[in-house]
């Protein structure tokens, strides 16, 4: 009875998709600018880079259940400055589905809360990458963070950034996985 409990604890750790590896992509994010209202004055300051070279983002893809998949960030950029409004953090798992064709969308959002005297601050961010799976492909990035305040010592307007269409090239990398004997 113990090797039949057993056995049967083993198979169902192995799993049908026992030895499926992750899709390992190699993330282009080219330079964008950011609209003026990202800043509190509605003006881009005057010490703004203007180009730069693109960046780098290493990633993994994990399919779930239900057309659905998870997305790790694994390296490259770990962080997107979006002026005034509150910085986007690149770390941990993004939630994905499957879009039309051969795109997915992968989306995480991240809300903070901070209490000061008399104050609330709430910081919200969202990073959403739509990509093709596929060998090479192009997609896009949309960007977004905002701070609101609560509370009777709030100063003047809170920053508020949005930036869509990022575009995104990448590719596949194939990589074998070998399992302990």
């Amino acid at each position: 009875m113990r090797t039949l409990i057993l056995g049967s604890l083993v198979l169902a750790f192995s799993g049908c998709g026992a030895g499926v590896s992750p899709e390992l992509y190699a993330i282009v994010v080219d330079f964008f600018t950011l609209p003026d209202s990202c800043y509190t004055n509605n003006a881009q300051p005057s010490n703004v880079t203007v180009s730069a070279a693109p960046a780098l983002l290493n990633v993994q893809v994990w399919d779930g259940p239900d057309n659905t998949a998870i997305l790790e960030l694994e390296g490259g950029i770990r962080s997107i400055d979006l002026g005034d409004a509150p910085t986007v953090s690149l770390t941990g798992l993004m939630k994905g589905k499957r879009g039309t064709g051969a795109t997915w969308n992968f989306v995480a959002e991240e809300v903070e809360k901070s209490t000061q005297v008399g104050r609330t601050l709430t910081d919200t961010s969202k990073l959403e990458l739509n990509i093709d799976r596929a060998n090479t492909f192009k997609g896009t990035a949309n960007i977004s963070s905002s701070r609101s305040c609560a509370g009777s010592t709030c100063a003047g307007t809170q920053p508020t950034c949005a930036v869509s269409g990022v575009a995104l090239s990448g590719t596949r990398i194939e990589v074998k996985y070998e399992r302990a004997p």
